[in-house]
């Protein structure tokens, strides 16, 4: 070898150590340019449809674009988030445990709300206990969804059951929407739901609570909504959720402080999303049964992953060892 090709070649070397050659170096060096977020226009959602609409995200997440999408259901949010249609966002935990343990690589980092579900009645009904539910029509809005197996352990702990489990309890699946129909026309006597539509159903059929929040399994420590992301997002881009948390914790703060201009934002975001506007009253109602905090008790969730294993909606282990993961929580706390 002569004296230009050794020089040439140490040359070579020196670059290839400075810049990086192998596909891990490529994949950290590289600027992400935007970020997909995803949340439900529903209460139990407010620190993602409060940090949309006041500019939280879209500050935090200076110099990247922001993408923004909303989803009606939960198995909607986990199809796009698996495709790469979602980055990270709001979700139930029943849809998010569901996926992790058919084998998605999925995480839960944190929770967004707690609460926010009850059991609610016609106006005019006579329940005033658990007992007062047999023999009763209830509704919820999908199977095995999060407020189907809230109103499951509700009644185990109440030695109740719906009649395909050898009870007494008629169950049925309806929208909330249609829920409010069935009600006046007498065709069901209570539906399991989240916020606002409880307060909706309160105003404008004269429902009324029979089971609060705090009445509800695990004291309404249940998560309603948690946030959630994929394991290669989290792992290939830890300072994105870093800062997606801690607008969650900043909005949740906003909203405890400014509850007023809150519940606007809060309104004007669910009409343009829905084209339906829900009063104030309403929102303010919802708000106050429903908690808001990052918390997150991973036994609370296992202990729901059992339900739906009981059920069959799952098949095989209800183990979700790894889902719940509050590393990143507790470093921007």
């Amino acid at each position: 070898m002569n004296k230009k090709t050794m020089l040439l070649s140490i040359l070579l070397i020196t670059i290839l150590v400075i810049t990086g050659c192998g596909d891990k170096g490529t994949k950290t060096t590289t600027k992400v340019k935007e970020i997909t977020i995803g949340y439900f226009p529903n209460l139990t959602h407010a620190p993602g449809i409060v940090g949309v609409a006041n500019g939280s995200f879209t500050k935090e997440f200076d110099g990247i674009k922001l993408n923004v999408k909303t989803f009606p259901k939960g198995s909607l949010f986990m199809d796009a988030m698996a495709t790469g249609q979602v980055d990270i966002g709001y979700v139930g935990p029943g849809p998010v445990l569901n996926r992790y343990l058919q084998g998605a690589k999925v995480k839960v980092l944190a929770s967004a709300s707690v609460a926010g579900n009850v059991i609610i009645g016609n106006g005019t009904s006579n329940i005033s206990s658990a007992n007062d539910l047999a023999n009763k029509t209830i509704a919820t809005p999908g199977f095995a969804c999060s407020h189907d197996l809230l109103l499951r352990r509700f009644l185990w702990d109440n030695e109740l059951k719906m009649e395909k489990r050898g009870g007494n309890i008629k169950h049925i699946l309806q929208k909330p929407a249609t829920m409010m129909g069935l009600f006046k026309q007498g065709q069901i006597d209570a539906a399991a739901v989240s916020e606002p539509w409880a307060a909706v159903m309160e105003e404008k059929i004269g429902a009324k609570v029979l089971v609060n929040w705090d009445e509800m399994p695990w004291e309404g420590q249940m998560p309603a909504t948690v946030i959630a992301t994929t394991t290669d997002f989290a792992e290939n881009h830890p300072e994105l959720v870093k800062k997606f948390l801690k607008v969650n914790e900043e909005v949740i703060d906003f909203i405890a402080n400014n509850r007023e201009d809150s519940l606007k934002l809060m309104q004007e975001e669910i009409k343009r999303i829905t084209k339906q506007e829900l009063s104030i009253d309403i929102l303010d109602r919802a708000l106050t049964r429903t908690k808001l905090t990052s918390n997150i008790d991973p036994k609370i969730i296992q202990e729901f992953a059992n339900i739906s294993g009981e059920l069959g909606a799952i098949k095989g282990s209800t183990d979700i060892t790894g889902l719940v993961d509050t590393s990143f929580l507790e470093v921007i706390k």
